[in-house]
């Protein structure tokens, strides 16, 4: 008897443990670079594509395995630049405080950059799951040391079928291609009851400025996001330099430097 019920004991355990495991597996099992896109429309070098996915929790969770590109990305870059240089720029370029000094500019961008460093405007934070899956996408096609590439994300939430939809354009070039096509498909999308949540790209730099992107954005950036904002009902504009990301709420754009009030 007792030998019977240890076996049972065991089976149960064992059986637990499987299952916990399907679930880890299960928690962490969207990878972009495995998962077959819809492509919208592909121009030579540029694509124009949309994943949709389950909205689950995980996708934003900052605490997460870093993707194969990306953490390769990271290595590199540390180890052209030392780690402990490597680690001063990337708390130099997170810093987000009221003691921030800022310095006397006409120039818009670096202007932009003192009101999100200073506290004034947006909130920065360690990249999350997507977000880090989306510029691993990107790296994977075109390495972001030696071929530095911007891309286009347009993340939309359906929130009463719990889905996330999230388009994707890019190109071979330093820019992301002009996304046409997925604003006419967001604008239909809108008609059918999803919102257009966040608007994501990347930033880099080059050699000089030691590769990682500043994290706010350009008087460029702040122009598409009140574009995006009036004719799209843009909620949130998110930056990433693979790092840390920062966030801007709508309300906040019209408080950024663009070329109308540079």
């Amino acid at each position: 008897m007792n030998i019977k019920i240890g076996f049972l004991c065991g089976l149960f355990l064992m059986l637990s443990i499987f299952m916990m495991s399907c679930h880890s597996i299960k928690e962490q099992h969207i990878i972009l670079k495995t998962l077959p896109p819809v492509m919208l429309e592909k121009n030579g070098i540029e694509i124009f594509q949309f994943w949709e996915f389950t909205n689950d929790p995980y996708l934003w969770d900052t605490n997460f395995v870093q993707p194969t590109s990306l953490k390769l990305y990271k290595n590199s870059v540390s180890n052209v630049l030392g780690k402990d240089a490597f680690r001063l720029k990337i708390l130099e370029l997170a810093f987000q405080d009221t003691s921030y000094k800022p310095m006397n500019t006409k120039n818009g961008d670096s202007i932009n950059a003192q009101l999100i460093h200073s506290k004034i405007l947006g909130i920065i934070r360690p990249i999350n799951y997507l977000e880090a899956q989306l510029l691993d996408y990107q790296i994977s096609r075109y390495p972001l040391l030696s071929h530095p590439t911007e891309f286009h994300g347009f993340i939309l939430f359906h929130d009463s079928l719990k889905l996330v939809r999230v388009y994707f354009a890019a190109s071979d070039q330093p820019w992301p291609p002009k996304p046409n096509v997925i604003l006419e498909a967001v604008k239909n999308d809108l008609k059918m009851g999803w919102t257009f949540k966040y608007h994501l790209h990347n930033h880099y730099e080059s050699k000089v400025n030691d590769y990682l992107g500043i994290l706010a954005p350009s008087i460029s950036d702040a122009q598409y996001y009140l574009f995006l904002s009036e004719e799209y009902s843009l909620n949130q504009a998110i930056i990433t330099n693979g790092f840390h990301t920062v966030e801007i709420q709508r309300e906040e754009f019209i408080k950024l430097k663009s070329p109308e009030n540079n």
